[in-house]
């Protein structure tokens, strides 16, 4: 089987990089020097055409201007060629040269060459047929015809000159480019050591995370984004890694429930299978297997609905309903048990007119019902249990307040656990599976609502949940 190579993001970037030099490169190499060379001499050029037409305005067009007085000029004219890195040079249709800047010895002289190519302004690769030293850019201008029928005012520039420039900008060019290439070097490496290197990090730590397994810990020890994932994933595999003991926590609760009813019904009806219990306590072992049997039923039941309320697939049946009207069935529901302990139920509500909310009106019955009975449940005998609704912009408010044993600090965040019981109390809670509260958590937060919790050991408990209001 082919083996197919692995491609990251950090070779994707140096790929990336790499491409944008070679393509670059590549350019400069193939075009820039033409291009360069080509813009010197198109401003050779023009800068030579100014310089000339300057030249005949301001001294060679008034006339007469003869031999002596263009003697005059010549230290001007050197000067210009000096500036301008150029042969000035003043030719009369008769070939007569009265000046050469390029003739050092300052000797007039004549040109025998064709004059037809000096009828053209701009001449390039010019040696004015030979007379030039070398290969020149030669711009030619008429000059007044005052004397010897007219003549030319002719520039020329060496073409070694053109080159000389177009060399240094090219090497200036180069040198940029160099120093740019080196610029996004050090940045794509910095791209790499601050953003792919701790990316790298994260993909590996992640890759090596299981279920049930001592998970690594991701180290990046930034205060940035990947920090703060790191940490996150950090937490995530903490969590499975305590996917087993979650697994076996949870088999051990439900193995614990339903063994201890079972081995209790069992022994009550292998004694009276064997005879062992005289018929007159025969109702008494009775009502305890019958006990026993509805402890299972709430078990079985408690699970299914637990079940049911996964958040990602909960159903909810959401209508508006009149909240009051809830709390006053759950009470009624209640009563029988409360009033067993001497315990009263006193609904407070900012008026008496109907409330309505929007929700799950069986499900936010079935939050009341597990609130209300847990309150009845560790309320102490003679007291009282206090139900407020209060509105607060577009959300009710709802509390169920008891004056009992109260949870202890530190047991605060479990109660919501499936199965979790606190030590005060598994000794009051005899038919109690532990998940009513994480059924309730479950079915307000599905209304993606909220339910916590205030509690002081030895005062009581307060539980409160949202419910948005309906829309008047």
């Amino acid at each position: 089987m082919k083996k197919v190579m692995r491609t990251t993001l950090g070779r994707k970037l140096t790929a990336f990089y790499l491409i944008i030099i070679a393509v670059s490169l590549y350019f400069l190499a193939a075009n820039g020097y033409d291009y360069i060379c080509s813009k010197v001499e198109t401003e050779s050029q023009e800068s030579l055409v100014q310089t000339a037409a300057s030249l005949i305005r301001s001294h060679l067009n008034t006339p007469p201007y003869n031999e002596g007085e263009l003697g005059n000029l010549r230290q001007q004219l050197d000067l210009v060629s000096e500036m301008t890195d150029c042969r000035v040079l003043i030719l009369y249709r008769d070939g007569y040269l009265p000046l050469d800047t390029g003739n050092s010895q300052k000797r007039d002289g004549y040109y025998m060459g064709d004059k037809k190519s000096l009828s053209h302004k701009v001449t390039k690769n010019f040696t004015m047929n030979g007379y030039l030293e070398s290969s020149s850019l030669c711009v030619s201008l008429p000059l007044p015809d005052f004397s010897h029928g007219g003549g030319f005012l002719i520039l020329a520039q060496p073409d070694s000159y053109i080159y000389s420039r177009a060399d240094y900008y090219y090497n200036m060019l180069m040198t940029l480019y160099y120093l740019i290439a080196g610029l996004l070097g050090v940045i794509f490496f910095c791209i790499y050591i601050f953003v792919f290197r701790p990316l790298r990090k994260l993909r590996n730590g992640v890759k090596d995370f299981s279920i049930s397994g001592d998970n690594p810990t991701i180290e990046i020890h930034t205060n940035d984004e990947y920090g703060e994932l790191a940490d996150a994933l950090n937490v995530i595999g903490t969590e499975l890694g305590k996917f087993d003991e979650y697994q076996r926590k949870f088999i051990s609760n439900i193995s614990h429930d339903f063994r201890s009813p079972l081995t209790n019904i069992r022994g009550y009806v292998q004694a009276m299978a064997d005879g062992v219990i005289p018929p007159e306590d025969m109702d008494k072992y009775l009502h305890t297997i019958l006990f026993e049997t509805d402890r299972l039923t709430k078990l079985t039941s408690d699970l299914l609905d637990l079940n049911k309320l996964d958040k990602d697939n909960i159903f909810l049946d959401i209508s508006e309903f009149d909240i009051h009207e809830s709390i006053r069935n759950t009470i009624n529901s209640l009563e029988g048990t409360a009033a067993r302990k001497k315990i009263h139920f006193r609904m407070i509500r900012e008026s008496d007119e109907r409330l309505l909310v929007s929700g799950d009106k069986e499900k936010i019955q079935q939050v009341l019902h597990n609130l209300m009975d847990n309150a009845v449940k560790f309320s102490h005998p003679d007291s009282d249990i206090l139900i407020r609704t209060r509105t607060r912009g577009d959300k009710v408010f709802v509390s169920v307040k008891d004056s009992g044993i109260g949870i202890p600090k530190e047991d605060l965040g479990k109660i919501w656990d499936r199965f979790y019981k606190t030590d005060l109390s598994r000794g009051k809670d005899k038919l109690g599976t532990g998940l009513g509260l994480s059924i309730s958590r479950e079915i307000i937060n599905a209304h993606r609502q909220t339910l916590d919790v205030v509690s002081t050991v030895g005062v009581g408990s307060k539980f409160i949940f949202t419910l948005p209001k309906a829309a008047e």
